[in-house]
């Protein structure tokens, strides 16, 4: 009916029309969508293949890792309670305060915190002394066996005129669960 009134040239026209039309059709509906799986599939396996080749360096380090571990097991894993991990700190604090003359106004063990693998262990202290004490107690500190680390320091002058300072600080020990 239709088809038979077009002449040659326009039956020819139409059917390139509908010949695009099917071929973009089949694009948009069928081969696009395959050929974006495709691609994200591709940059799947490529993060993979990455993230394979760091996994496999690391069980090929396993021996080294574990040797570097062994070093230094011993400063982080717990040895007793909690009141007993927290009495080793306050000593060991206390000693390093003495040798450096430092006077400990106050120290209050915060409760400790259970993070992932890991236990934070924390203490509040106050303490006073000259700057250059105060300077050989943190040294002290961050050179510890414990492994102990100040993570808060706030310094302030007693009085006028005087050399002898106040700290307050927060010292942190962490220890594998």
């Amino acid at each position: 009916m239709f088809w038979d009134k077009l002449s040659g040239k326009e039956k020819i026209g139409l059917s390139l029309a509908f010949a695009v039309m099917g071929i973009a059709l089949l694009d948009r509906l069928i081969i696009s969508p395959i050929r974006g799986r495709f691609r994200r599939i591709d940059q799947a396996i490529k993060i993979n293949e990455k993230q394979l080749a760091h996994d496999l360096r690391n069980v090929h380090q396993k021996d080294q890792i574990e040797e570097r571990f062994e070093k230094y097991v011993e400063y982080v894993e717990r040895s007793g309670s909690d009141e007993e991990e927290v009495a080793k700190i306050l000593g060991e604090i206390e000693s390093m305060a003495r040798q450096s003359k430092v006077y400990l106004a106050n120290m209050k063990p915060q409760t400790p915190k259970e993070i992932d693998f890991y236990k934070e262990y924390a203490v509040e202290i106050e303490a006073e002394g000259s700057l250059s004490s105060l300077v050989t107690f943190l040294h002290q500190v961050n050179t510890s066996t414990q492994l102990l680390r100040v993570e808060k320091l706030r310094l302030n002058s007693t009085k006028k005129g005087e050399k002898t300072l106040k700290a307050s600080m927060r010292i942190m020990r962490v220890l594998v669960l």
